[in-house]
């Protein structure tokens, strides 16, 4: 049995250092197997006694106030050693990141979280292959109208499942569950990995030091390519010249796209000279002092 957390994550127009992107928007989710779930509990809270910080404080990529807020020294340590559990433990991930400004057809914010929440679960369901998982998810933010359409969205996908993921194949066996990431460990994993591959996305520099352990985790195909697979990227239709999968070339340096469903295939070598992004990394200097995300 697996179980999934899910949370979301965003990145305004100005936070976005690389040109020609927009705001940006991501669903996370990582994927943990059972016998995972109570030695990563355990971590944490050994990593809280070691950072001397209160039992109950909640992990996350930019903590809005609580004892590590703008504490970097402090919240650097609790990154990498969060990640790095979750590697151990065996721990995969999957991140759909969208450029909204990008998909001018997306008119509604609700039609782009509807979409991407779609993506997220196929995802999680490749993921799974022949295994059973549940899906818990973060309480959705705005009020009380905006989540009774989330919950509405998130029923649809184990009534009707997708285009590519059927509700009689039945790998998720529940509803997609919500409760409080500040009660959860594991959702807070989930916003670590949605915020900074949101951040590498983006081309702040300042996450780069996460790089290498978030493409560990990141969910692979059987070519051992996360572009695709654990990273989603909207648009990307191979024909939308504003495709965004060459951002895997630059971002995580991989030299193909190839999709799960076509992964005995060769793909789509990177970069490509029909996609955005093809001739350079849209980031201008590469050697910009690094600030806080």
């Amino acid at each position: 049995m697996y179980f999934a957390f899910m949370d979301d994550s965003s990145r305004k127009r100005k936070d976005v250092p690389r040109d020609g992107l927009g705001a940006l928007h991501a669903y996370g989710a990582v994927v943990f197997p059972q016998e995972a779930l109570q030695p990563y509990r355990e971590q944490l809270a050994q990593l809280r006694q070691e950072l001397g910080v209160p039992a109950g404080t909640e992990f996350k990529w930019s903590p809005d106030g609580g004892p590590l807020h703008k504490k970097w020294d402090e919240l650097h340590t609790a990154r990498v050693r969060m990640l790095e559990a979750a590697a151990e433990l065996g721990v995969r991930a999957c991140v759909v990141i969208c450029a909204p400004e990008l998909m001018p057809e997306w008119y509604s914010e609700s039609k782009l979280k509807s979409e991407m929440l779609e993506y997220l679960y196929e995802r999680v369901t490749y993921t799974l292959g022949e295994e059973k998982g549940i899906v818990i998810a973060d309480q959705p933010g705005g009020g009380r109208k905006d989540e009774t359409r989330w919950l509405a969205d998130a029923l649809a996908l184990d009534t009707d499942g997708t285009q590519y993921v059927k509700p009689a194949n039945k790998q998720i066996l529940l509803p997609i569950i919500t409760t409080r990431s500040d009660h959860v460990d594991h959702l807070q994993l989930a916003d670590l990995v949605a915020s900074a591959t949101t951040a590498l996305i983006a081309g702040a520099p300042a996450a780069d030091r996460y790089k290498d352990l978030i493409y560990k985790l990141l969910a692979k195909n059987s070519r051992d390519y996360a572009g695709g697979t654990g990273l989603k990227f909207i648009p990307s239709t191979h024909y939308n010249w504003r495709a965004l999968m060459n951002l895997a070339y630059w971002v995580f340096g991989e030299d193909a796209y190839v999709l799960p469903d076509t992964a005995s295939s060769m793909g789509t070598a990177l970069p490509h000279g029909g996609w955005i992004f093809a001739s350079n990394n849209g980031l201008g200097d590469p050697d910009a002092a690094a600030t806080q995300p």
